[in-house]
């Protein structure tokens, strides 16, 4: 017999399972507004530094998922209570899951994963930038 969520579960789907703990999911449209709002928080692109140059979310900061990423991470994002939101290529991608993952391992909770990358994010028409991360 299939897993099914029950009924009184129903309220968790818009967060996923990664390794044993729940990541709040968010669509694109969640962001935008976040975006729109002003709100703080940080805009985390995972994807390589390549794909970043080419283009990204406007206001995210690149910290490519890699061998690096921990090094980086204290000077990128020092506030551990900080909202965070990671996005990769798209829903799939194993760099934003991964950079997730690692995220909360090292003790940062207020973590949210664009649910559809940023391939949905580009598919919307919504802004993009270009260059190289400062």
């Amino acid at each position: 017999m299939p897993w099914r969520l029950s009924e009184s579960a129903l309220p968790l789907r818009k967060k996923v399972w990664y390794n044993v703990y729940m990541v709040k999911e968010i669509s694109v449209q969640e962001l935008k507004a976040k975006l729109d709002s002003g709100d703080k928080f940080y805009l985390i692109d995972a994807r390589s530094a390549e794909d970043f140059e080419h283009n990204h979310i406007v206001e995210a900061i690149n910290l490519p998922w890699g061998p690096e990423f921990t090094q980086k991470l204290p000077h990128v994002l020092p506030d551990k209570d900080a909202e965070i939101v990671v996005y990769g290529t798209n829903d799939a991608c194993v760099m934003a899951k991964s950079a997730v993952d690692e995220l909360n391992k090292l003790g940062y909770e207020n973590l949210a994963l664009l649910g559809s990358g940023f391939i949905g994010w580009m598919e919307s028409g919504l802004a993009l930038e270009f260059g190289k991360a400062s």
